[in-house]
């Protein structure tokens, strides 16, 4: 009967852990500001913020892997420091406003000279391309380059 209770407890146990750790991840992800690209704009004018933009496609598994593994660990960083949202760079149905222009969001990424996905575009609070890296980047990276960007120092990545 003893035996029974401890397996009863560990299990009990195991269960509570795995669904307060998967939670904690869900609302890590949940707790991310992203928003539309036109919003996106309006909120970096208003509150003097650089736009983070998340460069993705749909069969993408490193866009997948930033999005779940990446930019949850920046959270504070990014929703402190940056506007966020996302452009599907396989969409070439949908437009997004961007200056003056109607574009969708495959012919703005090219605007953005992003040609490979994962990309992330740091634009600045005016909507201005500041720059942008291509490729999966580990969390420590690119919260770097971050720092960078919410320093205004910009120009040293660029050298």
């Amino acid at each position: 009967m003893n035996k029974l209770k401890n397996i009863s407890f560990l299990a009990i146990t195991l269960v509570l852990l795995v669904t307060f750790t998967g939670s904690d991840a869900f609302a890590q992800e949940k707790d991310l500001n992203w928003t539309s690209f036109e919003e996106a704009v309006e909120l970096a004018k208003e509150q003097g913020k650089p736009i983070l933009v998340d460069v993705w496609a749909p069969w993408c598994g490193w866009c997948k892997k930033m999005q779940k593994d990446v930019y949850p660990k920046l959270a504070v960083t990014l929703n402190e420091n940056f506007i966020l949202t996302r452009l599907n760079r396989d969409d070439n149905e949908s437009r997004k406003q961007y200056q003056q222009f109607s574009i969708t969001p495959l012919r703005l990424a090219q605007k953005f000279n992003v040609q490979n996905v994962p990309a992330v575009v740091l634009l600045s609070p005016e909507g201005e391309y500041l720059f942008h890296v291509s490729g999966f980047m580990e969390a420590d990276k690119l919260e770097e380059v971050l720092g960078y960007v919410v320093e205004g120092q910009t120009e040293n990545l660029l050298r």
